[in-house]
């Protein structure tokens, strides 16, 4: 019998080893000698215990987030006092699934944001950092490196460039708006790249 390697992605009812060499660890059950994995996750051999493990994704991506210096995130609603941000990537890695996060209003910048829409608008892509590691992910965008970093027009919809720290220029219909603006990533003859802040 093959044993799977240690750190391979596995589903549940695929089969990891034998009663004879380990036991029956987290993630794991034994049908007729064969240890089987109870949920999708990476395998993980205790060798010292002899135990046979599988390491759900879930707990992965938490592991992940705890090191993160921040995530990159898609606004997918705005309330009066906090925004909901579909988190699509932990650093620079897609995730799949996306999580959930909330941007609490207090959460957005050093200074006092009066209306949460001037920081953050529907579809906005933005960089943030998480403070929490439970779903739903709480997210912080205090900081110079987290803000917003690609914008659409909410008159038309074209891509929005940095005009100055806090505002966005439309080049098409020439509508500025308010944002918390982090390493915007749209220039100003409207190429992508990031720009300098």
């Amino acid at each position: 019998m093959n044993m799977r390697n240690q750190g391979e992605f596995t589903l549940p009812g695929e089969i990891l080893g034998v009663i004879e060499e380990f036991t029956p660890g987290e993630g794991c059950y034994e049908r007729d000698g064969e240890l089987r994995a109870s949920t999708a996750g990476k395998v993980f051999y205790d060798m010292i215990n002899r135990r046979s493990n599988v390491i759900p994704i879930k707990r992965t991506l938490i592991l992940r987030l705890k090191k993160a210096k921040y995530v990159y995130g898609v606004v997918s609603g705005v309330k009066e006092d906090y925004a909901v941000v579909s988190i699509a990537s932990i650093e620079e890695r897609f995730i799949s699934p996306s999580l959930t996060g909330y941007l609490h209003v207090s959460q957005v910048s050093q200074r006092h944001v009066k209306n949460l829409r001037d920081a953050v608008r529907l579809s906005d892509v933005v960089r943030a950092r998480p403070i929490s590691f439970t779903q739903p992910l709480q997210l912080t965008m205090r900081g110079k490196d987290l803000g917003v970093v690609v914008a659409s027009c909410s008159i038309c919809g074209n891509p929005m460039v940095k005009e100055d720290e806090e505002h966005l220029k439309c080049p098409r219909c020439g509508n500025v708006e308010t944002r918390k603006i982090g390493p915007y990533a749209v220039r100003g003859n409207g190429s992508q790249g990031r720009q300098e802040i």
